[in-house]
């Protein structure tokens, strides 16, 4: 097997004995990759440690047949602690952000623009202000998803294609058809259909934040409710265009947070 480098997250790991564990990366050169790391649960080693929430560049064999290796080393190279006001929420977004990766990522192919989009995905979450992760993290979301060939229609309707904002009352609510994959206006939504349903104004920041940058999006704070019926439209869109099932567990997680620091009264 060849000696191979590439910077890397740690997105997931298994343990399969008391010493050794397979973990789950995502690299940049390499895309995504499951390594086995010998003797990587004991607390003492010769070798670099791998760690959750911090860039490595990280040395490993790999089978030049098939995606198989184990980790050789690592270096770190970033460490992201989020131990500023709001730690609990930064790691609840940042730890959905690797179950998102983990979910969606296509094994064995590298994504080098995807990488250094991530990588200021957690830097600006170790660091923004509090009341900007959830914006944050929905336009991360929606850029993986983008990337990755999943783009809701949110600026058009799914069925005529008449721009929402003509097409919906200004102060009335957006309907959202996470089966068809976009925005329905009222002249072609169906009788039982589901939809979720956006303010107006929720919506329109929905929009925005599809295509600012991450820059833009944490000086665009948005409260707790809003946040939650975006989450909860994107998530159920993934069911329905990926057949990603069930709740991102680190989203639920930010539930149970929302009555403190993350709740409606905090952003």
């Amino acid at each position: 097997m060849p000696l191979e480098k590439s910077d890397a997250f740690m997105l997931k790991a298994f343990n399969w004995s008391e010493s050794s564990r397979t973990v789950i990366f995502f690299t940049r050169e390499f895309g995504k990759l499951a390594l086995v790391d010998k003797g990587g649960r004991r607390v003492s080693g010769k070798r670099g440690r791998l760690m959750p929430f911090a860039r490595m560049e990280l040395t490993f064999h790999i089978s030049e047949k098939s995606s198989r290796g184990y980790v050789s080393d690592s270096d770190l190279l970033e460490l992201y602690e989020f131990q500023l006001e709001g730690s609990l929420g930064r790691l609840a977004y940042a730890s959905a952000a690797c179950e998102l990766l983990n979910l969606l990522l296509p094994e064995g192919e590298p994504l080098p623009s995807l990488f250094t989009y991530t990588t200021s995905f957690f830097e600006k979450t170790n660091s923004v202000d509090r009341r900007s992760l959830p914006a944050l993290f929905v336009t991360f979301f929606l850029r993986l998803l983008s990337q990755l060939g999943y783009h809701p229609s949110l600026g058009y309707c799914i069925g005529c294609g008449l721009s929402w904002e003509e097409s919906s009352p200004d102060n009335g609510t957006v309907a959202f058809s996470p089966e068809r994959g976009g925005y329905v206006c009222p002249s072609c939504q169906r009788v039982a259909e589901y939809y979720i349903w956006l303010s107006s104004g929720g919506y329109r920041l929905l929009t925005r934040l599809q295509t600012c940058s991450l820059d833009e999006a944490s000086l665009m704070p948005i409260g707790y409710q809003d946040c939650s019926l975006m989450l909860d439209l994107l998530t159920r869109f993934l069911s329905y265009q990926a057949g990603v099932s069930g709740d991102l567990k680190s989203l639920e997680f930010l539930e149970k947070l929302k009555n403190s620091q993350l709740g409606p009264d905090k952003g």
